[in-house]
């Protein structure tokens, strides 16, 4: 057991430690269905309604004859029904298919049901047809709060615990507000706790843990409607995260700046002044094409505000946590030990203004979406040089220590890229104008902090870095440009995201002496990484806790370095 009191979970557990979820929660997983199509008929129908209950008071004395009655209309129908003594039972009808609406809400939630063990977190749901998922705790990748609109204003809050593998997920829909963050803080406590790790730290009481925007006028005031308020405003940041400034932080201002200098904005203006131009010019029928741009595009960039408003990033004992959203809010907890690689990224018209932007790529993550979608991976929607640092330094432990560290990492984001291995004379005609920037680098080689940084980019310069123990594989590529011109690609296989890291146009010699390296490296730091796993299980063992499974310890740790490769062109080779 590992000593965490059941009591610290919301609600009361059967004999089995089986808990219910909220009793709102089938209105958000099917009865919003319910509430559109009677807003559907309603909109179809107002007219008549309108009709059926304001005609006299609206037409009287102005002299219209207005005809209510209509052969077929709903006052006909109402009139019919009234005649044959037939109304009120219709309405007895219709009130006897709500109360089973509701009957059958009441039942689903009673067998929809959760639970937390000392092994795995648990779902069940279903009446006729059950469906029980499970998701071990040393296979948890990251667990998230989800809060639509609808959601939000019911206080009401949808856990999703993530585990390794295509569909690994087990959702608990849907909980309180303060009792699934209480939920969400065991589950990684837990989860810690059973991987060896040290255990995150203990989570406030919900009413601690409202979060900062709770404070001031409202969070002294102890009625219902504010604790709603302050919940549904709530950015769900770790208190002592706030008392430490272990906060990065992106303001208003400069997300706004961020998209209308953002790659597509400017591509939907020069679209807006070319169909301009051209309806101008050619025919004014061509005006007419750029309504549907418009709506597009702006769909695209209120998506980006959206999903980037109020956005934080925080470290949480082993994990770190991002929280966003204006609408809809999702906040997402990943342990380190599931970051594969990290990416900062500077857009052309963002290098006056020294802004960038971070992803990363995450063990765990449904590959269904072509590889987890940019917008799931931005850790950093758009941050200063200062800013982008930090988050480095917080998602990789070990990266940043030191002035050294950070001066290393200044210089591959803006400075010379001093150490990096440079692109070949003739790989202008693979890179064009990227050729003086591109490079790659084992940093802190021979350490257990080894890391694999990558630096391309013209229109958008970017710095990728990966940790060595990390690497599924290593592969030097010679595509047929490349062979041509003596040329060779180098690249370091992760987990699927959006994080490449590549590097091409090297020299052949210098590409195949890189490979060689790079290789050696990876097996040094992932073979001592393997032997202190053993050395930690059989401690462990003899100790007698019962906790040597060596499977979900992290990434790469048990396996060999050089499983996984994935198919490569012509040309290439492959550890």
């Amino acid at each position: 057991m590992l000593g965490i009191a059941e009591g610290s979970l919301p609600g009361t557990a059967d004999a089995e430690g089986w808990r219910r979820l909220h009793p709102l929660s089938p209105l958000l997983r099917g009865g919003l269905v319910l509430l559109v199509i009677v807003g559907v008929v309603v909109a179809n129908f107002r007219d008549r309604f309108v009709e059926l209950f304001f005609a006299d008071r609206v037409f009287e004395g102005s002299g219209v004859d207005v005809d209510v009655d209509p052969s077929g209309d709903i006052v006909s129908l109402i009139e019919y029904l009234a005649g044959q003594g037939l109304l009120l039972l219709v309405l007895g009808a219709l009130l006897a298919v709500l109360l089973l609406i509701v009957l059958f809400a009441w039942i689903a939630w009673r067998f929809s049901t959760y639970r937390i063990t000392d092994e795995a977190v648990e779902a069940r749901r279903g009446v006729l047809f059950r469906t029980h998922r499970r998701a071990p705790l040393e296979r948890i990748q990251s667990v998230n709060l989800q809060r639509s609109l609808p959601a939000r204003v019911l206080g009401l809050t949808k856990i999703e615990v993530l585990t390794a593998g295509q569909g690994g997920k087990v959702e608990l829909a849907y909980l309180g507000y303060r009792d699934a963050k209480t939920v969400r803080e065991q589950i990684v406590r837990r989860a810690a706790m059973k991987r060896g790790g040290r255990p995150a730290v203990a989570a406030a009481l919900p009413q601690a843990a409202a979060g900062i925007a709770g404070r001031g006028v409202l969070a002294n005031v102890g009625d219902r409607l504010s604790e709603r308020a302050i919940d549904f405003a709530d950015a769900d940041i770790d208190p002592e995260a706030i008392a430490a400034d272990a906060l990065v932080r992106v303001p208003v201002g400069r997300l706004l700046g961020g998209i209308a200098l953002g790659w597509e904005a400017v591509v939907t203006l020069v679209l807006m002044v070319a169909v301009i131009v051209g309806g101008s010019l050619i025919a004014p029928g061509v005006l007419f094409g750029i309504v549907p741009l418009i709506l597009v595009m702006a769909s695209i960039l209120f998506t980006q505000f959206n999903k980037g408003f109020n956005f934080t990033l925080s470290r949480d004992g082993d994990s770190v946590r991002t929280g966003a959203g204006l609408t809809a809010t999702a906040t997402e907890t990943i342990p380190f030990g599931r970051i594969h690689a990290v990416e900062a990224r500077q857009p052309l018209l963002w290098r006056p203004l020294g802004w960038w932007r971070v992803r990363i790529t995450v063990a765990g993550h449904s590959v269904a979406q072509g590889g987890q979608n940019t917008s799931q991976n931005v850790v950093l929607p758009v941050g200063p040089e200062a800013d982008v640092l930090r988050v480095i330094e917080t998602l990789l432990p070990g990266v940043g220590d030191d002035e050294h560290e950070m001066a290393a990492l200044r210089d591959g984001l803006m400075g010379s890229g001093e150490g990096y291995l440079r692109a070949g004379p003739r790989a202008a005609w693979v890179l064009l104008w990227g050729r003086r920037r591109a490079g790659i680098r084992i940093a802190d080689e021979g350490t257990a902090q080894a890391t694999l940084r990558v630096r391309r980019g013209v229109l958008t310069r970017s710095l990728a870095i990966m940790p060595i123990v990390r690497a599924q594989s290593v592969q030097l590529r010679r595509p047929l440009l490349h062979r041509l011109l003596g040329l060779a690609s180098l690249q370091a296989h992760t987990v699927l995201g959006p994080v490449r890291m590549e590097m091409r146009g090297i020299e052949l010699e210098a590409a195949r002496s890189a490979f060689d390296e790079l290789a050696a490296e990876v097996l040094r730091v992932q073979g001592t990484e393997a032997r202190e796993l053993r050395e930690e299980i059989r401690e462990r063992t003899a100790e007698g806790s019962g906790e040597g499974s060596a499977e979900g310890s992290g990434e790469g740790s048990a396996k060999g370095p050089w499983e996984a490769t994935p198919p490569g062109d012509d040309g290439e080779e492959t550890r």
